[in-house]
């Protein structure tokens, strides 16, 4: 597998070469597009106006060639990685909260998360950059309202995806999530009932019914 990034007179461009046909999905849920050259993902080329500068790009394509095959292999252990996440953050004094599937995992949920998606307080998004500068395999960028946050960069670490997004409406204050403790961190997930009606509406039944295990193993009346 050969993973480079290009620029045009217009467009920043990620490219994926001679992937595994088994890699694919992992490829397509990373939201790379199929095409007669391999996968590929476009950004624009001017992106000073969104906090990425030639410095910033220079970054990404050196890390994306040198991990890029890793972070779509797939093979990574979430522990590890969250864990990695979880020192780092607390070094820096980073507000942070996780979201998605490692939501479950978290609890002990028996599923296997595909990426680790991870939610920080707007004034912490570019310090996250700054501290994770050779792991910062996408741009951190601010979408100034074009897209489902406003704040959005991705980050490959210990082979896991780790998404990186922040918008005032995700930050604690405004947005509910549970305190818990893992391997001895206080974090803050998304509530396992959302998750579970997030589980219905994607239809996972896999996931469906690993959520409703582990909540039938506790003898809880959750979903009632």
């Amino acid at each position: 597998m050969k993973c480079y990034c290009y620029e045009t007179e217009t467009e920043f461009v990620f490219c994926v070469e001679d992937a595994d046909a088994k890699l694919e999905d992992n490829l397509k849920a990373a939201w790379f597009k199929k095409t007669d050259k391999g996968f590929i993902k476009i950004y624009n080329k001017e992106m000073e106006s969104n906090g990425v500068n030639a410095e910033d790009k220079e970054f990404v394509k050196r890390n994306f060639a040198r991990l890029g095959q890793s972070m779509f292999e797939g093979a990574f252990d979430w522990k590890n990685a969250l864990l990695l996440l979880a020192q780092k953050f607390m070094d820096n004094r980073i507000e942070w909260y996780i979201i998605g599937s490692i939501s479950e995992a978290v609890l002990g949920v028996n599923i296997k998360p595909h990426d680790i998606d991870i939610i920080v307080h707007t004034k912490d998004f570019f310090k996250v950059k700054s501290i994770f500068a050779d792991y910062v395999v996408e741009p951190f960028v601010d979408n100034k309202g074009t897209w489902l946050v406003q704040y959005f960069g991705r980050l490959c670490l210990d082979g896991a995806i780790i998404d990186i997004a922040a918008d005032e409406k995700m930050n604690l204050e405004k947005y509910q999530y549970d305190k818990v403790s893992w391997n001895g961190y206080d974090v803050f997930i998304e509530p396992l009932q959302a998750r579970y009606q997030v589980e219905i509406e994607r239809k996972r039944e896999e996931r469906i019914k690993a959520i409703e295990a582990y909540m039938k193993n506790r003898n809880c009346s959750y979903f009632e």
